[in-house]
């Protein structure tokens, strides 16, 4: 056999995702049984230690799951729900549209970069419980707090990973389009939002999770609806059941928009990467 012949099959090897010593593909109903065998795990463990304890103190996940059923058949629960998810959404969004340009600007232009790292430096280190707390004094018990509070604590997190990919975009293939001269639309169609996407989708990710997390302090704070109210209406009259079926079940809405919503539209738009596995 000749270098040529091994060479040409080490290829097709490798472009079939096939290694020399025994590459195992991993199917998509692998790892959904992986996650799921982990969540069984969870629930396992819960369940042992919450034997050793009062139901009062800490429900077991049957208890929990039975009041997340009594809180659905009430009809409240997709009422609070629904407020909950609008405000995130709201300022979500305008932190993403808001941070998004800034980041790309900041990442191309010293001058900015060098005005504004500062304040996305002291963003990122002011707590968002203090926001929430800002924002519910200076607004009142209003929509607008939430939102706001929502916007200034994802807004600088955001701002960096947009600053940080602009920084990072191949500039050889930039120099490369240019020499074939292109068109800016081309540009940026074919080279720098495809590389900045994937930062896109990562920032989208974390900025949610801060979201939740700030919407449902100002909810508890200082609001009349939403998950959070109704966390701290459940912690005012001691009931622990009350508490994690409402914090579970939210979790739950987290989950279902992430693997429901964002993971098959960033799978969509960055399919072109290819998987590393080891």
């Amino acid at each position: 056999m000749d270098k040529t012949t091994i060479i040409e099959q080490s290829g097709e090897q490798l472009s079939s995702g096939k290694l020399a010593r025994g590459k195992i593909t991993r199917l998509p109903y692998q790892s959904w049984s992986i996650r799921i065998l982990s969540v069984i795990v969870l629930l396992a463990i819960w369940k042992l230690i919450s034997s050793f304890y009062p139901p009062t103190l800490l429900p077991g996940p049957d208890l929990v799951a039975v009041r997340i059923g009594e809180l659905i058949l009430e009809g409240d629960f997709f009422v609070h729900v629904y407020h909950t998810v609008a405000r995130v959404f709201v300022g979500f969004a305008l932190a993403l549209f808001t941070s998004i340009f800034l980041g790309i600007a900041m990442g191309t232009s010293v001058h900015l970069e060098n005005f504004l790292d500062t304040y996305v430096l002291v963003g990122l280190t002011i707590p968002g419980l203090s926001w929430a707390l800002i924002a519910l004094m200076f607004f009142g018990i209003t929509e607008i707090a939430p939102v706001f509070a929502i916007f200034v604590v994802t807004s600088p997190m955001i701002t960096v990973n947009m600053w940080q990919g602009t920084k990072a975009i191949d500039k050889e293939l930039l120099e490369m389009g240019k020499a074939f001269r292109a068109e800016r639309s081309a540009l940026v169609r074919e080279i720098i939002i495809p590389q900045l996407l994937p930062h896109i989708f990562a920032a989208t990710r974390f900025g949610f999770a801060l979201a939740w997390k700030v919407v449902v302090l100002s909810e508890m704070f200082g609001l009349s609806n939403g998950v959070g109210y109704m966390i701290n209406q459940s912690f005012s009259v001691f009931s622990m059941v009350s508490v994690l079926a409402w914090t579970v079940a939210f979790t739950v809405v987290m989950f279902l928009f992430e693997f429901g919503v964002l993971k098959p539209i960033e799978k969509h738009f960055t399919r072109w990467r290819p998987a590393i596995t080891l």
